[in-house]
């Protein structure tokens, strides 16, 4: 018998089909609770819901709406990094992803990345949570490490706060 996978490691929260929505949503909201029972866990969550309305209307020209969503991440003291680039630097980032990636045909045309990243931008200025933006097109990871860890203490991002709840 032979496999072929189309998606490698199967549809999940971002790339949905249509069909597939309720049962993209109720687990958006299985998340949500989950962060408010662990409300002093610390969570770093890796594309969220702003990669989710980004793919949905490039995709499918739907845009959620995950207002709610962010209504119940903001007492828990959630916040937004986005890490970006100028547009000139997508190249010297391709070299980089070649060296370890399972599909490099996909970086032969980086207008889909730039294209994307613009309404990424979009979406974050849409966002209600505090955001810290970063420009890793120097490919300086200690340095955006290092802001963003300023920004955290500086914000208050490091500690909870107890609101009772």
């Amino acid at each position: 018998m032979v496999f072929i996978y189309e998606l490698p490691l199967g549809r999940g929260l971002i790339n949905f089909l249509p069909e597939e929505e309720n049962l993209a949503l109720e687990t958006y909201h299985t998340w949500a609770r989950l962060f408010e029972l662990q409300r002093y866990y610390s969570w770093i969550v890796d594309r969220f819901h702003l990669s989710t309305m980004m793919y949905q209307l490039r995709t499918y020209g739907k845009k959620h709406n995950f207002a709610w969503l962010e209504d119940r991440l903001l007492p828990l003291g959630f916040r937004l990094v986005f890490c970006k680039r100028t547009d000139d630097s997508f190249g010297r980032a391709r070299d980089e992803r070649l060296k370890v990636s399972g599909n490099p045909s996909q970086y032969d045309d980086l207008r889909p990345f730039i294209e994307e990243q613009k309404l990424m931008n979009q979406l974050v200025a849409e966002s209600k949570l505090p955001t810290l933006t970063v420009d890793v097109s120097d490919n300086d990871v200690m340095n955006a490490v290092g802001s963003i860890a300023g920004w955290l203490a500086q914000t208050g991002g490091l500690h909870m706060q107890d609101s009772g709840a």
